[in-house]
Formats: C-alpha cells, structure tokens, sequence
C-alpha cells in the first residue's frame, strides 16, 4: 500500500547523502521528466489517448516505490497485460448483459484492491490491473469496444515503460548502497544498546525508551528495504545467502537484547562476583561489535571473531537467591548467544563485501509477510471498493454525469489512496482545488499562445514537477488531476464550459470520495485507533498462548498471527493523526508512550512464542503449570483489551508473593545436582522473560490509563 512506502522513502533520504542533487529534487525531476515523456511521444506519433500514458505514470509515481529497477517495470508490465485479460475477457463473456458485467467487473477489481492493499512490497501491479479492468470498457458502446480496450491497455504498458527506462537511467536508485547504509546503522545501533546494557549509568543521553525506540525503527527501515531490494537482479540477489545470514543475525540480536534492556534494574547485582572474567567478557564482545561496523565500513581483516566461553565463578551461587540465579543465567546466555551472533554475522560479512570463502547459507529470516491476508483495513477496503463502484455506476445510469464511465471508474480506483491513508476530506477540497486554480488560467491564457511543442514541454514538465516536489506519496495525484481537466492533444478546440463541466465531474468525484471513507466504515483516526489497540492486545493474547502451550502447525492461526505482525505500525500511524486540539484528555506523548510499551511487549511475546518449542523440550519447564502460566498472561492481555476492570493485574501481584519460597519448594535443596546447568539456565531464562513480559503489560496498563478513551469514542463532525 501507499502508505507504507514513506519508511522506504524516508530511509533512502536518510542514507543517500552522498549525492551532490537531493534526492527529492531527483524524484520529482525523474517524474516529471517521464509524464512530459509520455504525453509528448504518443503526440508525436499520432497515437490516441497520450493522457493514459501520462495517468499511468502518476500513479506509478505516487503509489510505488522510491527504488525503481527494468523487473519491477517488466512486473508492472504483466500487471497491466492482465489487467487488460480480464477487463476484455469480461466485455466478451457479457457482451449484451451490462449488469451482469458490472457484476463481474466490480468483483474482480474489488478482489484485486483487496490483493494490492495486502500486499507489503510494491504493489503497484495491483494498482495498474485495477486501472486497466475498468478503463477498458467503453461505457457500454460495443462498437469498437475491442479496439478501445486495446488502446487504452497499449497506451498503460507504454507509460508503464517510459517511466522505467527513465527511473533506470536518470540518477538510478542504487538499492545496494542503501541497503548496505541500513544495515550498518543498525549493527552500530545494537553496539550501542549493549554498552548500554551491560555499563549502565545514569547520566545517559537519552532515555531508555527513546534508545529502544530509535533501534527498532531502524530494525524496520531495514526489513522493510531489505525486503523490496532482495527480488531485485543485482549485487543483493546475487548474494542473498549472506544477507539472509545477516538479516536472521539482526533478528537474533533483536530478541537478545530487547527483553534484556527493558527488565533489566540497572546497578542492582554486581555480575562480576558470579562470571569469571566478567569485564574481559564485555571488553571482547564490545570489540566484536566494533569489528562488525569496522566491516560495514570496508576495512578487511585476516582474522575471524572468536567465541569465548561463558563460566560461572565455583561456588558463587550457592548462597544466592533464585531470582539472582535467573538474573545471573540470563546475563551469561546474552553473553554467549550475542557473541555466536557476532560471529555468524562476521563470515556472512566476510563473505559478502570481501568475497572471502568459508560462508555457508544455512540462515532463514522470519523477514515479513508477502501479504498479510486476515487484515482487517484491507478486506474493509475492499469492500468499500465494491459499494463505491455501484453507488458511481447508480449516478452514471441515472443522471449520466461529466465523464460517462470514467465517473466510475475515478471514483473506484482512488479509494485505495483515500482508505486508511493520511488523505482526509479537508485536504482532498484544497488540493483538488490547488489543481484546478492552476489549471484554470493556464487553459485560458498558456495553451491557446503555444506554437511550438518546447513550449508545452515545458509547461507539463513544470506543471508536474511542482506537484511531485511540493506534495509526497498518493496527495501528489489529486494535485495533478488538474492537469488531466485540460484535455491536452494534438488538435485542441478550446470551449470554457467543457473545462468546467471537467472540473465539476472531479468535485463531483471528490464528493463521493468524502462520503465513501466514512461509509460503510468509519475513518476518524481516533475510532481506528482505539479498535487496532483491541485488536492488538487480542493478537498478544494469542501470542502469549501459543509462547507458553505451543501448538502443532495451523494455517488458519499461522495466517492470523502474521496479520497479527501489521497492527503495531497501524497504531503508531493512526494515533498520530489524532487532533489532540479536540481531544484534549489525549496528549500526543501520552500516545506515543502507550504504542511504545504496546512495541516493546510485543517484542517479548514474540521471543516466548518463538522459543516456545525449546522451552518445552526442557524438563524443569515442562514440569511446570504452564496451562495456569498461560491463563494467567492471555487474561491480563483480554483485560487491556476489553479496557476493563484491572483488579486481574491486582490478582496477579498477589500470586506472585511468595515466589522465591515456590521455587524453593518446586526445586528442592539438590537442584544444583540433578539438573545440568543448561536445563538450569534455560529454565531461569524462561523464569526472567515471565518477569518481563508481566512487567511489560503492567508498563501497558499505566500507559493506556493515563489515556481518556471515552473522549475518544465521543462522536464528533
């Protein structure tokens, strides 16, 4: 989706500062310079219809991605081509049946949108078969309806291709360099997080939270990017066994370092008295992590990280408590878990910017989802789509507004860009009439003085490069559809009240647009809101199950889980957009704080969920009440859901007196003896992440207090 391209984009902003142009002023050169393209060449050739060719090339430029490579266009493509199969398929099978067809046609679109809006990488195929299925049809005239589809899908493929071979060649987006930027800047970002865990002090530049925010932003840039450019045919692909290694690295240090900072008191045990040679430890491993950005950086070395072993001083645990000896186990896991990490990660880099031998793929990254297919927002936009598209084609009927079909079909395909986006009502009126204002004197005074084709060049070139430059993402498009009101080819007949008949069929669009994203379903961010943080504590809850009684494989689950994964950067987008003028019980860092600590609890349900298998392969641990265990957490997670009385979390801390005499009892005095000290350390591990998570929706509990919620679901208008 639309919406998802801005972490992309931003990253590239970021990370390619080497280039003497910004990279803003390349984007809206390199699109513009594709939209004069590919209005100018269909002129000169004497095709029909260049305006298909130059709405192609918007849309591709306000819905795909920042990167741009010959696949993606071969892709974009294929999109088209099938786009155009079934749109004339279905013009063929109901030749005489105009419902029938729009039956067809509107549940085939609504079923791609649904595919476009699902889909985590480009999806900008989606959008162009979507486009290409309705543009088509001919409004109903089969005379020659063969030949217009045909034209109309010709004239898409071609600005498909223009604005590839442009993005391809003027300043192309080198994909490798910023991947290679990414990465670095999270392996730098997780050496800081461990200085920081393992020398804590309290005259910190930043907040604890801020740090771990920073981190798993970057953690995301990077999957994210990593993501779009592993597909692409160039250096990345040829080398994805390495950058799988180094993504599956990340994520392991992820999930080392995460719970570790979060739980951990800082200053309240001195791990020097229980691990031998505990500052040498942290010495060699704070030099593995500057070896690592020594790497990112290209400077070679001969010599491989070693991995030194992580032993317990003789005798010192003994009189300990067990919460010390779980604190003490979980210090030394990181210890050893981080320095394989390292490691890994070293032969994976040797490998794969020095081309050194020795590396063998065995690494497969959770990575995301290709397509999160239980989304709640996708199928809503889906069926937005289908409700929209009739209530267009009942105007068409009935009152055959401005544009015949091409009502319709505006009105269908800019419901993606509108549902669940940033593109609220007020901003679709002013933009559209920013457009219209400088289309209006343009048609009147610029085009009837040009004489030569220099000059309206220039003007298209202009025209676009201001809206690309000015707006960002899908507002871009309804900036520009004012250009499209001037109906410029190559024999102009100019009559006022045509462009303004134009210009009241894309108000009228604009009307049906403001109606469509708060009917069937509501899009004020504060209700949106408030249903993702439901859905997102019923998606811990499952998490919490399954990470305390692991389950045999269900596709079902498996699909909700991965849909699951997409909530919490919903959260952060739409508790932005909540105007904390009207709901003044709502500060903005109040909601920032809460979908910080909803972040951080996910990040440790999930570790549980994913050691789930190894924990209950140990015996200390599977002796124990997990059922209870697990009752306990999926009840606190369906409390912060509901919003309701927390007298559970009361409950719990009650339970919890006592535990260390409930250890003492379920271990016995020879514990140290019967059990090896792996079971034992894996079994205070599981005891420490318990503590954590508990602690992390207790953080949650706070957070979501301090917000008023039943401001929130006043109505307003």
């Amino acid at each position: 989706m639309p919406a998802r391209d801005a972490s992309q984009a931003d990253a590239i902003d970021a990370q390619d500062t080497g280039h003497g142009v910004p990279v803003k002023f390349r984007f809206a050169t390199k699109t513009a310079l594709s939209l004069t393209l590919a209005y100018l060449i269909p002129m000169a050739m004497g095709w029909p219809q260049p305006q298909t060719a130059a709405t192609t090339v918007m849309l591709i430029a306000a819905t795909g991605m920042v990167s741009e490579s010959l696949q993606k266009g071969v892709l974009r493509v294929l999109g088209t081509v099938v786009g155009a199969v079934i749109g004339l398929s279905l013009i063929a099978l109901f030749p005489q049946d105009r419902m029938v067809y729009l039956l067809a046609v509107s549940t085939a679109v609504s079923i791609i949108i649904y595919l476009y809006s699902a889909y985590q990488g480009d999806s900008t195929l989606f959008m162009l078969a979507a486009v290409v299925t309705l543009m088509v049809f001919n409004g109903g005239d089969a005379e020659g309806a063969f030949l217009y589809g045909v034209d109309r899908a010709f004239m898409t493929v071609f600005g498909v291709l223009v604005y590839t071979v442009v993005a391809s060649l003027l300043w192309p987006v080198k994909t490798e360099d910023n991947t290679h930027a990414l990465a670095a800047a999270v392996a730098s970002g997780y050496g800081a997080a461990f200085s920081r865990l393992v020398r804590p002090s309290g005259d910190q530049e930043s907040p604890i939270d801020e740090q771990l925010a920073s981190l798993l932003a970057a953690e995301e840039t990077f999957q994210t990017q990593f993501a779009v450019a592993k597909n692409n045919r160039d250096a990345l692909a040829a080398y994805l066994g390495e950058w799988n290694a180094v993504v599956g690295c990340y994520e392991d240090l992820q999930d080392i370092l995460l719970p570790a900072l979060k739980q951990e008191p800082a200053g309240t045990l001195d791990y020097a008295d229980y691990i031998a040679d505990y500052p040498q430890l942290l010495n060699h491993i704070e030099g593995m992590f500057a070896q690592i950005e020594a790497a990112w950086a290209g400077e070679d070395r001969e010599s491989t990280l070693q991995v030194l072993e992580v032993t317990v001083r003789p005798g010192s645990l003994r009189e300990a408590s067990h919460l010390d000896v779980a604190a003490v186990a979980t210090r030394m896991e990181i210890l050893e878990q981080i320095q394989v990490t390292l490691s890994e990660l070293d032969v994976a880099l040797n490998s794969l910017l020095f081309d050194n031998s020795g590396f063998r793929a065995t690494r497969t990254p959770r990575g995301k989802p290709s397509f999160l297919w239980l989304d709640l927002e996708s199928f809503k936009t889906a069926l937005r789509v289908f409700t929209t598209f009739w209530v267009a084609c009942g105007i068409w009927i009935q009152f055959n507004p401005p544009g015949g079909f091409t009502f319709v079909t505006m009105c269908t395909i800019l419901i993606p860009l509108v549902s669940y986006t940033p593109v609220t009502p007020k901003l679709l009126f002013i933009l559209f009439t920013l457009g219209f204002i400088f289309a209006l004197p343009a048609y009147v005074f610029l085009l009837p003085a040009m004489t030569h084709w220099i000059e309206l060049a220039v003007f298209l070139f202009t025209y676009a490069f201001v809206g690309f430059y000015v707006l960002s993402g899908p507002v871009s498009i309804f900036f520009l559809l004012g250009l499209f009101t001037l109906g410029i080819q190559n024999e102009m007949s100019y009559n006022f009240n045509a462009i303004i008949i134009i210009m009241l069929m894309f108000y009228m669009v604009c009307a049906l647009l403001i109606i469509s994203i708060h009917f069937p379903f509501t899009s004020k961010p504060e209700k949106i809101y408030a249903g993702i943080r439901r859905r997102f504590f019923r998606h811990c809850s499952r998490l919490a199950r399954l990470g305390t009684c692991p389950e045999k494989f269900q596709p079902i689950k498996s699909l909700r889980l991965r849909s699951g994964s997409g909530l919490l950067p919903k959260l952060r987008h739409w508790g932005a957009m909540i105007d904390s003028s009207y709901f003044h019980g709502n500060d903005p860092a109040q909601i920032k704080a809460f979908n910080h600590r909803c972040d951080l609890l996910e990040g440790q349900l999930g570790i549980l969920q994913r050691r789930a298998r190894e924990f209950s392969e140990n015996p200390l641990i599977a002796a124990t009440d997990r059922h209870a265990t697990s009752a306990r957490l999926v009840k606190l997670c369906d409390t912060l859901a509901d919003n309701r009385d927390t007298t559970a979390f009361a409950q719990t801390r009650e339970q919890l007196v006592g535990t260390e005499e409930r250890l003492d009892q379920y271990l016995g005095e020879d514990y140290l003896d019967r059990y090896t000290p792996t079971q034992l350390a894996q079994f205070y591990v599981y005891l420490s992440l318990q503590a954590s998570i508990l602690a992390a929706l207790d953080a949650c509990r706070e957070a979501q207090q301090k917000l008023d919620w039943e401001q929130l679901g006043e109505t307003r208008f």
